[in-house]
């Protein structure tokens, strides 16, 4: 990935990062356990986090907005919109699963858009960091605690009529704007342009899964047959 890894504590960054509020409230436990990154087995591939995976109001690069077209954050100077970082996804409250085997690297709570957790994953390309919005994670996961892929860690919040899934995956190691949900078009009010180091989520997903098999694509074949 050519990136020089931040070496910065998770504690540390987290405190000093804004992701979608000004004021985000940390979560118990944030501190860095960089031991337990070695336990976890290498993720070779990745699967879709929910079963079903239908676009919400957001997609990658879209303007940060509610579906009401209200706009959650603006650049100071110039006023231009800022961009959202990962992808919406229309859903009820249901588990939620790691995309992959990694460990889980931060939780944090915001007032406004409940809980966040980031899973760091060591692959053949360098780290990728995949980050869930909107969550709470269920008993016993916590900060170092490794997980599988498919794994469920976690159950989508309850936000009432705005209640959906945000996933996003960052290439390279944590920094303090690995938690941001949105980026400015143009570098202002000191947050990096867009993409910064966020992909399309749903590429590079669509573009990881585990192959499929030759005999359960023949099975398909044959289901698919009139």
């Amino acid at each position: 990935m050519g990136r020089a890894i931040a070496r910065v504590t998770v504690a540390s960054s987290i405190v000093i990062a804004t992701m979608w509020s000004p004021t985000p409230l940390l979560a118990p436990g944030v501190a860095a356990q960089p031991s337990t990154a070695a336990l976890a087995a290498p993720a070779d591939y990745f699967q879709f986090p929910l079963p079903t995976w239908e676009p919400h109001c957001l997609g990658f690069g879209s303007q940060w907005r509610y579906c009401n077209g209200t706009v959650l954050r603006r650049c100071s100077a110039s006023g231009a919109v800022w961009l959202h970082t990962g992808v919406d996804i229309k859903t009820a409250i249901q588990p939620v699963r790691a995309a992959a085997n990694g460990v889980i690297i931060g939780y944090i709570v915001d007032p406004t858009f409940r809980g966040g957790v980031l899973i760091r994953h060591q692959t053949s390309e360098g780290i990728v960091i995949t980050q869930y919005w909107h969550v709470w994670p269920r008993s016993g996961f916590k900060v170092g605690t490794v997980v599988t892929r498919g794994e469920v860690f976690a159950d989508i919040a309850d936000m009432g009529s705005r209640t959906h899934f945000h996933f996003a995956v960052f290439m390279g190691d944590f920094d303090s704007h690995t938690w941001n949900g949105a980026l400015p078009p143009t570098r202002c009010d000191g947050f990096p342009a867009f993409p910064y180091y966020f992909v399309n989520a749903t590429t590079f997903v669509g573009a990881h899964l585990p192959p499929v098999s030759s005999r359960a694509a023949r099975h398909c074949r044959m289901d698919a047959q009139p």
